[in-house]
């Protein structure tokens, strides 16, 4: 019926709608953390999405909201990768990694706003969806790096407890913009310092 296709026509038109202006705020925002990081704000980004205030209110209550959906993209598609990776054991963590420190090169600057005064496993008990899809992204490669050190897969919590604090976004981005370090040597370093410490956490326990 007329009226019938008129409304699908018109909720379909909204959903588009709603979908491109989800994007233009989330390159936004990852545009301005990279050019003026000192400067976000939800006005800010709604002038550079194009989008009016009202409209981008609409949608995401604060900035932070709106970086915590592009820092959930960022991971969401580490997590993918990682689920995709036909690799196994200490090369799948390898590739893990490789992926992160690259998806760090092009995003880092957005993902390092994002603060939280809740440590990782608190946030993972809560069930922080950013969280989450991160234990989602390395939970396979960090069982399989255990694997490969001979450690206990009772140990994958706190394993991933280790991760987080080693490949923190905001450690690696001071790594390669204050150091002589190359990408290839930041990873190096840190994957060698990460067994060291499963080793030792092993030992100790």
């Amino acid at each position: 019926m007329p009226g019938q296709r008129d409304a699908r026509r018109e909720e379909d038109k909204l959903r588009s709608d709603t979908r491109r202006n989800r994007r233009r705020l989330l390159e936004a925002v990852g545009e301005l953390a990279r050019e003026a990081p000192d400067q976000l704000t939800m006005q800010a980004v709604a002038s550079r999405a194009e989008i009016g205030p009202a409209t981008a209110y609409r949608y995401y209550s604060t900035v932070d909201d709106v970086l915590a959906a592009y820092v959930l993209s960022v991971v969401e598609e580490l997590r993918d990768y990682s689920a995709a990776s036909t690799a196994e054991g200490q090369p799948l963590f390898d590739s893990v990694v490789d992926k992160w420190v690259d998806l760090l090169a092009e995003h880092g600057p957005a993902l390092v706003q994002l603060r939280s005064r809740q440590g990782y496993l608190q946030r993972l008990h809560n069930g922080n969806e950013i969280i989450v899809a991160m234990r989602d992204a390395w939970a396979r490669p960090v069982r399989e790096l255990l694997d490969d050190l001979g450690l206990p897969a009772e140990m994958l919590e706190y394993a991933l407890f280790l991760n987080n604090i080693m490949y923190d976004p905001r450690e690696i981005q001071d790594l390669l913009e204050e150091t002589d370090l190359s990408h290839r040597e930041v990873i190096i370093r840190l994957t060698e310092a990460y067994r060291g410490a499963l080793r030792g956490w092993a030992r100790a326990g």
